[in-house]
């Protein structure tokens, strides 16, 4: 078995992504045994069909992504690479801007949807669906977020593609 070295900034970055995706899967687990619950208890109607589908579809791609960050400890893989990095190894503005600008946008959105699901119900939606878009827009903007860290914390080993 051939050691490959891994740098350790690499490992500390997948472990972080790592621990905030499954955190981010786990409340969408809840949601999901929780609308369940919601659906045993008082019915089944079609809104709540959508939601649980939503739901369910959002903890598949969040495991999808659980699932790359861990192949990526056995091999590198290229995760975000081509969203920040061209080809040749240099920045990619546009991507790095419109990744972090996504990702603060995103950031505000799951703020007000997080005040809008437990404390003010601005929106006016019932209970589960504001929750389960507080977990999806949480989802877009960890992933988003990542995104954009990725690049300010391997601008320096822009031109190395097996980074993470």
């Amino acid at each position: 078995m051939q050691y490959k070295y891994i740098p350790r900034k690499a490992i500390v970055f997948k472990i972080i992504y790592l621990c905030c995706t499954v955190a981010v899967g786990l409340f969408m687990v809840y949601q999901l045994v929780a609308n369940l619950v919601q659906c045993f208890r008082v019915g089944v109607k079609f809104d709540d069909i959508l939601v649980l589908i939503t739901v369910l579809f959002s903890l598949l791609f969040e495991g999808s992504i659980a699932g790359f960050i861990i192949r990526s400890f056995k091999e590198p893989t290229l995760l975000m690479k081509n969203l920040v990095f061209k080809w040749d190894g240099t920045p990619y503005i546009v991507g790095i801007v419109s990744v972090s600008l996504s990702a603060v946008a995103a950031l505000a959105l799951t703020v007000v949807m997080f005040l809008s699901a437990y404390f003010f119900n601005w929106l006016g939606l019932p209970f589960n669906v504001e929750q389960m878009i507080f977990g999806i827009l949480l989802m877009i903007f960890v992933n988003l977020a990542f995104t954009a860290a990725y690049f300010f914390t391997f601008r320096h080993e822009s031109g190395s593609i097996a980074i993470i």
